[in-house]
Order: structure tokens, then sequence, then C-alpha cells
């Protein structure tokens, strides 16, 4: 027996897969290997984090130097009245073709913490952003895994109407047997024809349920299943007390919401810098030829400090700060919400899977009690003892407890994972999936440079 370790990001909790069965066709982690490589969703949101990863880079150059270009020529030519210039009457041409150039560097020294707490700020941003592609990463397995179970569960649906089918039309011939020798009605035979009518009707609505989950199949895994394995197993938390402490460290929506807050606490000093004095330091060099008036050539060379001192906005500043301190507040009982909302979900997960697994040991017990009741039901038909009606009623009991250990398998394999994804291991990392793992920082890291590639450390 293969093992696969479904592991958290936080490290925190290791669960092991109780069974996997390999084989030549497609296997689970197969089927979502396809849709973390190919998903084109899955692709759009990693270019989403990589888009936030940008604004860091924004927000780093406010603080750093600015250096601009500014270059002229011009052809001109003036008529202008002589005695400008001297006491004379009459007028002169002047033409000529000035030309400049000129370098300036700005650097702030000082804008009141603005840039600093932007950093912080966009960190937390993109923290979150990355726990959001995370959480989506989980949202499109969970796609998956129930497009692959939805088929299983529809073949076997499928194949069992089709064999009702066909007792039923053994039952149809058997009854009119029974008439032709005298033995049976004709109401034995309306009987039969009902129930088989029935189930054809049942089995081609199944035929269309195995059609329509292949399609979903196909939109989310992105190829048409062939030869599914059965789902794996995989161990779970022994407590719904310990599953929500897992939930608390690991589950992305939570942590997202967690960097968003902290973003949101930023805010609130970015908005605090504006009334607060804004240094920066400007040098300037340029030069100017070819000019007319008879000035001659020049070149200029400046150093100077600029300071800036906000005394009165209107309230706007003001405005700003309250703004941002509340919004910080919403966050956090927003936050609070959503704590107890996924404490709801992995309590609920926890007690449903728990709820169908006895319902899928309770309807083996079913199959296997309603299977000995048919073939009593049969041996007393053919005494005598019973009728047409009660061999039916005993092959419906039969079909009937086949198909709740369908539901039941597929309720199981459901509930384990919205259990998983609840709890933040419902990932490519979490159940180890057999693909090169993308990784986020990467491409943070090649922007920057190599300048900030331990940025996140402490983070981590």
């Amino acid at each position: 027996m293969n093992k696969i370790r479904v592991i958290t990001s936080f490290s925190v909790f290791s669960f092991a897969l109780l069974s996997y069965q390999m084989g030549n066709s497609e296997t689970f982690l197969e089927a979502l290997s396809s849709v973390y490589n190919n998903n084109p969703q899955l692709q759009a949101q990693r270019i989403k984090v990589r888009e936030i990863d940008e604004n860091y880079i924004q927000v780093v150059s406010e603080g750093d130097f600015q250096v601009g270009v500014l270059g002229s020529i011009e052809t001109n030519t003036s008529r202008i009245n002589s005695n400008a210039f001297s006491q004379t009457d009459g007028s002169i041409n002047v033409s000529g073709n000035p030309r400049a150039v000129q370098l300036q560097i700005t650097k702030p020294l000082y804008q009141g913490g603005r840039v600093k707490w932007l950093k912080s700020q966009t960190k937390s941003s993109i923290l979150s952003a990355r726990e959001n592609l995370k959480s989506f990463e989980q949202n499109i397995f969970m796609a998956g895994a129930e497009a692959y179970v939805s088929v299983l569960k529809y073949e076997e649906v499928a194949k069992i109407r089709r064999n009702s089918v066909k007792v039923l039309t053994r039952q149809r011939l058997a009854a009119v047997e029974r008439y032709n020798i005298g033995v049976g009605t004709r109401t034995d035979i309306a009987q039969a024809e009902s129930r088989l009518a029935s189930s054809e009707s049942s089995l081609a609505l199944a035929d269309a349920q195995l059609q329509a989950s292949r399609a979903a199949y196909t939109r989310i895994i992105g190829h048409i299943p062939v030869s599914l394995q059965e789902v794996p197993l995989f161990e779970i938390p022994k407590t719904a007390i310990e599953a929500k402490s897992l939930a608390r460290n690991n589950n992305p929506d939570l942590l997202a919401a967690y960097f968003s807050g902290d973003a949101a606490a930023s805010a609130v000093s970015v908005a605090k810098s504006a009334s607060r004095p804004k240094i920066s330091l400007n040098a300037l060099a340029g030069s100017a030829r070819g000019q007319t008036f008879g000035l001659g050539d020049s070149d200029q060379v400046a150093l100077s400090a600029q300071v800036s001192i906000p005394i009165f906005t209107g309230g706007m500043n003001k405005s700003r700060v309250r703004q941002a301190s509340l919004a910080k507040a919403r966050f956090d009982f927003e936050l609070r919400d959503l704590e107890m909302s996924i404490d709801q979900m992995v309590v609920q997960a926890w007690y449903q899977l728990d709820a169908s697994r006895t319902t899928l040991a309770a309807s083996n017990k079913q199959v296997s009690a309603a299977e000995v009741a048919f073939e009593g039901v049969n041996l007393e038909q053919e005494l005598g003892l019973r009728t047409t009606l009660d061999v039916l009623n005993a092959e419906q009991e039969v079909l009937n407890a086949k198909l709740s250990v369908v539901e039941a398998d597929y309720n199981v394999s459901t509930n384990m994972f919205k259990l998983l994804m609840a709890i933040g291991a419902f990932h490519s990392e979490g159940i180890e999936l057999p693909v090169s793992f993308y990784n986020p920082k990467k491409y943070f890291e090649e922007i920057n440079k190599n300048k900030i590639s331990d940025l996140f450390k402490k983070f981590e």
C-alpha cells in the first residue's frame, strides 16, 4: 500500500494516505495534477498575484532617487525696435538657435513615514494575495474532486440501473411464462411491465446525469474521464476540536484576512503621515547655448533642500485618518465573523463526514440483508407463497439499498474533501501532488533583482 502524506503549509499537522490503488487508469491525484498544471482559472490567479507584487516596486520607487533630463532646441527670428538697445531709430532682426539641456535629481529624505508604512501595507497585501491564491487552489481542487467523484457515482448508478432493467426484463418474461401455463395472471404481467418501464426511465436519467458529470469533469480537469480509480482516503483529525485548531492556523481564507488586517493597520499610519513635514534634496545641472538677445552661453549647477509643512488642509487629512481607522475596525469585526464561520464550517464538515461513514456502513448492511430477502422471496414465489408484486418489491429494496451505498460513498468523499479544505490542507503541497510546485515568491525576488530576496523571512 503506497502512502502519501497530507501536510499543511505551516507544518503543524500531517496526514497519511490510508489507501491508494495504483494502476494504469487515471488516479485521483493525477486528475488534480492536471488541474494544477493546466486549469486556466488557476493560471490567471497566479498572474494576479504577480500583478500585486508590482505594487511593492512602485512603493519603493517613491523613496528612491528620481532622475530626469529635459532638453530643448529652437529656431527663432525676431524683429525688434532698435530703440530697445540704442538711441537711434530703426529696427533690427535677431535670430538664433537656442539649445538647452538640464539634468534634475530629486531624493526624498523624509516623507512623514509614508514610504515606510506603504511598504508594510504592501507586504501584508502581497502575503494576503498568496493566501488567496492557495484558497483559490483549494476551491478549484474541490471542484475537480467533486467532478471526479460525480463521474464515479453516476457510472455506478448507471450500472446498477442497467442491471435493474435486466432483472426486471427477466421478471416480465417469467410473468408471461407463468401466465401462459396458467399459473400467473395478467395483473402480474402488468405489474412487471410497469416496474420495467419505470426502471428504463430511471436508467435514461442516470445516463444523462453521467454525461453531464463527464462534461463537468472535462471542463475542470481538462480532458475526458477514462477508467477512473477509486478515491483515496485521507486520515483526518480525531476530534472536531482538533480540526478547529488546525483551521485557525492553516485555513488560507483566515490567514489572508489576518494579513489584510495588518495592511489595514498600516493604512492608518500612511494616512497619519500626510500631516507630517516632508523634506527632499534637489540637484540641478544645466547648460544653455546659442541664446538670443545677446545672452551668452551659460552653465548652471544647483543644490537645494526643500521642506514642506502642511498647516491646514480643510480637515482632509484628519478625515482620511478617521476613515482608515474605521476600515481597520471593520476588518477586525469581519475577521471575528470569519473565524466563527470557519469554526462552524469545520464542525459541520467533521460531523457530516462522521455521519456519512456511519450511513455507508449501514447501507452496506442493508444491501446484504435486502439481497438475502430477495432470494428468499424468489424461492417462496416458486412455492406459491409469494406473489409477483412481492418479488418486485424485494428487487426494488435491493436496488434502493445499492443506490444508498453509492450515495453514501459519494458523501464520504465529498465531506472528506470539505473537511480537508476547511483545515487548510486541500492544496498541492497539502496532499503532495506529484507536480513541480509553483513558487509565488520567485517572481517577487526576480523583479527586485535580489536586493530584497530575504524580505519575507521574518514572515515565514
